[in-house]
């Protein structure tokens, strides 16, 4: 009997999970830092100071989008939301910020750029479809060599 010793686990592994990165964008000053991420028509925005990484707090944002003009709203520390009208299109989005912090006012520009989902996620039974294709393909070789063997017997016959 063998006995795993701490932090050794011999059970199966656990799957995978498989993911997909949310669009995101960067928009950075000399003061201030903002990242948004994109999921559907939502934009999350995470804005803090440059110099410290520390959360800005209670800042005004307001956010135009290839010409949509969007206010940002309090989320969490650090965290606003805005809910978009549609959904972004593929392509290079400009994105500007503007800024209201307390003493602060700073302008941010950012480009997002958006790919149709192409890619799809490869799934676990994908080797079964190799397997079989190979395994068909040894049967239909021994099947070849026994009709050429019968073939040779029946010539020398």
């Amino acid at each position: 009997m063998a006995i795993a010793g701490a932090g050794h686990d011999h059970a199966e592994a656990a799957p995978k999970t498989q993911g997909t990165a949310l669009p995101r964008f960067v928009a950075v000053s000399e003061d201030l830092e903002m990242v948004g991420i994109v999921n559907g028509k939502q934009l999350t925005i995470f804005l803090d100071r440059f110099t410290d990484n520390s959360p800005v707090n209670d800042a005004q944002i307001d956010i135009d989008i290839e010409g949509s003009k969007y206010k940002a709203e309090k989320h969490g520390v650090g965290e606003y939301e805005v809910i978009l009208k549609d959904t972004l299109k593929p392509g290079v989005i400009a994105i500007t910020a503007t800024i209201q912090a307390g003493e602060l006012n700073d302008l941010l520009t950012g480009e997002l750029d958006l790919h149709e989902d192409e890619d799809e996620p490869v799934s676990g039974s994908s080797w079964k479809g190799i397997a079989l294709w190979i395994g068909g393909g040894l049967l239909a070789l021994m099947a070849l060599g026994a009709i050429v063997r019968f073939r040779q017997q029946a010539r020398t016959a």
